[in-house]
């Protein structure tokens, strides 16, 4: 759990972000009379129409600089998206395009995964330093191209005062996300780049969390992964309370279910909806179908398998191979042995789409293993 205790520095955080945004707050709204005194009703009215817009155009640039800043530090660029519009890369290296319907990446995201572990400090580093890069020239080409147009239409004045717009957003961004704050257990890019420079206990605990994230990624299964990294990220975990170490619950059920160790791998799964409470609600659902697949298909428990499956809701970034091999596992345990068959197809045909290929090779043996099943 997040420490709420009030220290010096947060403090301090505090009075800096008020300072400072009550001095843009000002400064963009004394802007903002001058401006729409001298514009006609048109164009202010059309101004307001395009401020979502624009706002998304914004988000788009700083996500746009994570993601070359994580080609350039050599990482997989895998998932962008903005608002409302995802684009996801397919086994084959398209890309795709699909509505995003989740509210809790409808702000931006970019999904890049590291490829080696050499010098991952510093390559992520880089990586989270290119959003905040990316808003910031924004701003500074926005507002300086806004400072010397002269419009002489009323479609080059809307167009001078969206610059004048996503300049300002723009500046909101870099300072929000370039600032070294934490808030709920998340770290802003600023924080993040700090910490890893920095050093120390906190560094070196998200230096383990990216290692084992970017084995898991490259391929390397669950059963795999090294327990002495792992081990130390807990105890790193427990040291300096860090919020994300609850999701070492599931490297660890992962790896225990992967060694075919059913006892270990529930102790961990309970141990992580035990800690639930203390990670995001959009990150609730992989658990729940975690859940429901152990249920089903390692303890042949329907009755627990349906609990937890009734709580699952799909969402984008969740692995469809998963929930495809869950509703098999659970078509089994039914008798219902058509709907099984299709599903363990159509997970199948999914797996190459998983952001954690080491899982995909451990879950492609499990849909072996059912398959195999239908034959005894």
């Amino acid at each position: 759990m997040e420490d709420k205790k009030i220290t010096p520095q947060k403090v301090i955080q505090s009075i800096t972000l008020f300072i400072l945004f009550t001095g843009i707050g000002f400064f963009a709204g004394k802007m903002g009379v001058s401006a729409s005194g001298s514009m006609s009703k048109g164009s202010f009215i059309t101004l307001l129409l395009l401020f979502v817009p624009l706002f998304f155009m914004v988000i788009a640039v700083h996500e746009a600089g994570h993601a070359i800043a994580g080609v350039a530090a050599k990482f997989t660029f895998k998932t962008y998206i903005v608002g409302p519009l995802m684009w996801q890369k397919d086994e084959g290296g398209v890309w795709r395009f699909q509505w995003n319907k989740k509210v809790n990446t409808a702000g931006g995201l970019v999904i890049c995964m590291p490829n080696g572990t050499v010098n991952l400090d510093k390559r992520f580093s880089l990586y989270a330093a290119g959003g905040p890069i990316a808003s910031l020239v924004l701003t500074v080409l926005a507002y300086a191209i806004y400072s010397v147009m002269a419009p002489t239409t009323t479609a080059l004045e809307i167009v001078r005062h969206s610059l004048y717009i996503m300049a300002f957003l723009s500046l909101i961004i870099f300072i929000s996300t370039a600032l070294p704050m934490r808030t709920k257990g998340f770290s802003s890019d600023g924080a993040r780049v700090l910490r890893l420079l920095q050093g120390g206990d906190t560094a070196r605990f998200e230096l383990l969390l990216l290692q084992l994230i970017t084995n898991a990624s490259a391929g390397v299964r669950p059963k795999d992964i090294n327990i002495n990294e792992l081990n130390e990220a807990l105890v790193l975990a427990h040291k300096i309370k860090a919020p994300f170490g609850v999701y070492l619950h599931s490297f660890y059920h992962q790896s225990a279910l992967d060694k075919g160790d059913y006892e270990e791998a529930e102790v961990h799964l309970n141990n992580y909806i035990a800690a639930i409470d203390s990670i995001p609600k959009g990150v609730h659902n992989i658990v729940w179908l975690d859940a429901a697949f152990f249920y089903a298909y390692a303890k042949k428990d329907l009755e627990q398998a349906e609990k937890y499956w009734q709580q699952y809701q799909p969402a984008a970034l969740i692995p469809k191979a998963q929930q495809y091999a869950t509703e098999a596992a659970i078509a089994i345990l039914k008798n219902d042995t058509t709907l099984a068959k299709d599903k363990l197809d159509q997970a199948i045909k999914e797996i190459p789409n998983m952001l954690d290929m080491g899982l995909g090779v451990a879950l492609r043996d499990r849909i072996e293993a059912m398959k195999r099943s239908f034959e005894l």
